[in-house]
């Protein structure tokens, strides 16, 4: 019985010896196998698919598809009647974008008049508001947002219409200024005349007065 009972507790503590051998054995193996798979399958930083950008470049510019194609109309002379596209933004906000736009299309306006009348003075001639712009000159308008570096911007664009009746009085008003310019030049030269024929018959008078002088001195000497 005791013979059985130490057999049996011998092959117990083999059994268990054998078992934590395997699994020290196992353990130690399994960095070696990571080891060599780093040895033979190495990983190069450059071959990694290059990851997208988190936040877009600063120019990076996308437009809604609902932007009309207009918008990039280029300027259109014909029969005396001529259009353009006046351009606001990106601005920050709303309010920004038509505060620039007003300004803009007064400067684009004046561009025009220096065309039509080929100087690039008085472009003041033709002095129109707000309310004329809005109600006779805008043929259409676009009111719309884009994203500029991922970030959401403003703009505004009108289609500026100047008729031939516009034009005339443009041309109109310029003659009027040449007109008067011309006038006030003549004015200095008139009055220029004067002075200078005022000024010469006080010097003829007044050498003809100390020759007379002279004359009637040397007579009463005599």
């Amino acid at each position: 019985m005791y013979d059985y009972r130490s057999r049996t507790i011998w092959v117990l503590a083999a059994v268990v010896l054998l078992g934590f051998t395997s699994g020290i054995s196992a353990a130690d193996e399994q960095p070696t196998k990571a080891r060599d798979g780093d040895v033979n399958h190495p990983v190069n930083a450059g071959d990694q698919d290059p990851k997208e950008l988190s936040v877009p470049p600063l120019d990076h510019v996308v437009y809604p598809k609902s932007r009309p194609a207009w918008i990039k109309d280029p300027v259109q002379q014909k029969n005396n009647i001529a259009t353009f596209v006046v351009l606001s933004g990106p601005c920050e906000t709303r309010e920004e974008s038509l505060q620039e736009l007003k300004l803009m299309r007064h400067a684009a306006l004046s561009t025009f008049i220096e065309t039509v009348t080929g100087s690039v003075e008085n472009t003041d001639i033709y002095s129109v508001s707000d309310e004329k712009f809005e109600r006779d000159l805008i043929q259409r308008r676009y009111a719309g947002k884009l994203s500029v570096g991922g970030t959401t911007q403003y703009e505004d664009a009108v289609e500026i219409r100047i008729s031939e009746a516009e034009r005339n009085l443009i041309q109109k008003a310029w003659k009027n200024i040449k007109v008067t310019q011309r006038m006030t030049t003549l004015g200095f030269m008139t009055c220029g005349g004067l002075i200078t024929l005022m000024v010469s018959s006080t010097v003829f008078g007044a050498a003809i007065r100390r020759r007379e002088s002279v004359k009637h001195s040397a007579t009463e000497s005599a």
